[in-house]
Formats: C-alpha cells, sequence, structure tokens
C-alpha cells in the first residue's frame, strides 16, 4: 500500500491554467492522459482524475525505488505492514 500525497507532489493547486501544468508535468513524466477530461462535477471531478494519475505516477516511482518513506524507516503497526508516506526523490 503506497499513500500518494498530492500536496507533496507538486502543482496540485485547482484551476485551470494549474490544470494544463498539471497535465504537462504528467506527460512528461510519461503519463499522457488522453482526449478530455470532461467538465468538473459530472461523473468525476478534473481535478480527482489527475490526483489520481498523480498516485499511478507516484506509485511506480516508488516501485521503481526513487522514493523515500517519511518516517524513514515506515512504522509498522499490528499488521507488520509498512505505513508510510512515499516522496519521490528525482
Amino acid at each position: 500500500m503506497v499513500k500518494a500525497e498530492r500536496q507533496l507532489s507538486g502543482a496540485a493547486r485547482p484551476g485551470a491554467w494549474r490544470r494544463r501544468l498539471r497535465r504537462r508535468l504528467l506527460a512528461t513524466a510519461g503519463l499522457r492522459l488522453c482526449g478530455d477530461l470532461g467538465l468538473a462535477g459530472l461523473d468525476v471531478g478534473v481535478d480527482d482524475v489527475l490526483d489520481a494519475a498523480v498516485a499511478a505516477w507516484t506509485a511506480r516511482r516508488v516501485l521503481a525505488g526513487e522514493a523515500v518513506s517519511l518516517p524513514d524507516p515506515p512504522e509498522r503497526f499490528g499488521d507488520g505492514l509498512p505505513a508510510a508516506i512515499w516522496v519521490c526523490t528525482q
């Protein structure tokens, strides 16, 4: 389980120009969102789609070893699984 914290992932503030910036940043990272994301508030908000893409990007970077955990090392709870927020380092 990986918790991606959008505030730590950069360019997370809503707004049309921020949405365009976030799409460009995601595309640069290899996550291209195809087509129009629709009108915010109908099915899913545009910011929610962008947040999901940032979470996928973060998970990919954790898997590639390009992230560190906060705290380091992760806490372990009763189930033995590590619990942390992962921050990308590159």
